[in-house]
């Protein structure tokens, strides 16, 4: 599956806010999930704000937005105190949030085709490692990072405000050594 990946702008708001909206009222359908709740997380305010800031990347097939993803640089707050097996410094270090696939594009090979060019990408940013956390139990999103080299760290409590306390899984993913 060919995965043109590309920073959103402005112009796609529209579309990334209907793909994430599409996406979460599919998830009720799921067995597996990453318990997002359009409105609140994500929100199209904090959706907005990473396309302007750049964070925001979409993955078309053909003209069809088909995934997309929101990559942060520096450590994410909500990761402090864990013990990652990579010493990496803030500015080498990548978080991976919001990564989803319209449901019509389920098991056609986008989802590993988006990860793989995000992947480069921030490699080609200079950054060594790319972190996230799945929410425990959405063994789907676990299989695709981990056949894509991601490792397993911890599981660990977090905070989020649309769903409270939630148990996670942490992996991190080694895009280049030192």
């Amino acid at each position: 599956m060919l995965v043109d990946m590309r920073k959103a702008t402005t112009e796609d708001s529209d579309a990334v806010l209907r793909f994430y909206e599409t996406v979460c009222g599919a998830l009720e359908e799921y067995e597996y999930s990453p318990c997002w709740h359009y409105g609140i997380y994500p929100s199209p305010e904090d959706l907005r704000s990473h396309i302007a800031a750049g964070e925001l990347l979409v993955g078309t097939v053909g003209s069809e937005l088909a995934a997309s993803c929101v990559l942060l640089f520096g450590d994410d707050p909500v990761y402090r105190g864990v013990s990652w097996p990579t010493d990496a410094a803030p500015d080498e270090v990548s978080e991976l949030h919001l990564f989803a696939v319209r449901p019509a594009d389920r098991r056609q090979g986008v989802s590993a085709a988006m990860l793989e060019s995000l992947i480069r990408y921030a490699g080609e940013c200079g950054k060594r490692v790319i972190r996230l956390d799945v929410v425990k139990g959405n063994l789907p999103a676990e299989r695709l990072y981990q056949a894509h080299g991601f490792r397993f760290v911890q599981e660990r409590t977090v905070f989020y405000e649309d769903t409270g306390e939630l148990p996670v899984r942490l992996y991190e993913l080694v895009i280049r050594d030192r």
